[in-house]
């Protein structure tokens, strides 16, 4: 499929998702179960879908790039060098782009979770202690000091936005990966599935 008919029909796609029920344009916080599952409904998840696919989609319908990488090396090195244990994962969103920051030490099938948690923030338009500061900070990719903001702040989030991102990863999982649906149905399951 070309890049223009993909566009297109994502177009199509975002028009009828808005006309639905416009919650992945509204301006509140998603948090409750219902809309979290209404969310996730409204994208376009087949069972091949990978988290950048959803990354595209979502960076598409917020009309700004979502990057997603590993923990710069040196960042890790200082962690390791102060003892300080790094969060699985960090959102630092910045004026002209949002970055997904993971360890990269852990399984495929656990990244791949924590991504997914964190674009859950991100959709679910989740704000934490430091995220507006950290989005009006300077343009550009991330420095030091803003992943080292975003690791404090890791946590930050009210505990319903946490369930919220976790619910989010969770029905994202079971949608675009349905052969690990049917083993995981308690959180214990799904756990044993995350370490492969």
């Amino acid at each position: 499929m070309s890049e223009h008919r993909n566009r297109r029909c994502l177009l199509r796609w975002l028009r009828a998702a808005r006309r639905r029920s416009g919650l992945i344009a509204a301006a509140t916080p998603v948090t409750q179960l219902a809309d979290v599952e209404r969310l996730v409904s409204e994208l376009d998840l087949t069972a091949t879908t990978t988290h950048a696919e959803l990354a595209a989609q979502l960076s598409t319908l917020r009309g700004r790039p979502i990057r997603i990488q590993p923990y710069p090396a040196a960042f890790v090195a200082e962690a390791r060098r102060i003892d300080e244990p790094l969060p699985y994962g960090v959102w630092v969103p910045k004026p002209a782009a949002d970055y997904v920051f993971f360890r990269a030490e852990t399984t495929l099938t656990h990244q791949r979770h924590i991504i997914l948690h964190e674009l859950g923030h991100i959709c679910c338009r989740h704000v934490g202690e430091d995220t507006a500061e950290a989005g009006r900070a300077e343009p550009g990719e991330p420095d030091h000091a803003s992943i080292t903001s975003a690791v404090k702040r890791a946590g930050g989030f009210a505990e319903d936005q946490e369930q919220a991102a976790e619910t989010f990863a969770y029905l994202v999982e079971r949608q675009t990966r349905p052969n690990l649906s049917a083993a995981g149905e308690t959180p214990a399951a799904r756990y044993r599935l995350l370490e492969d």
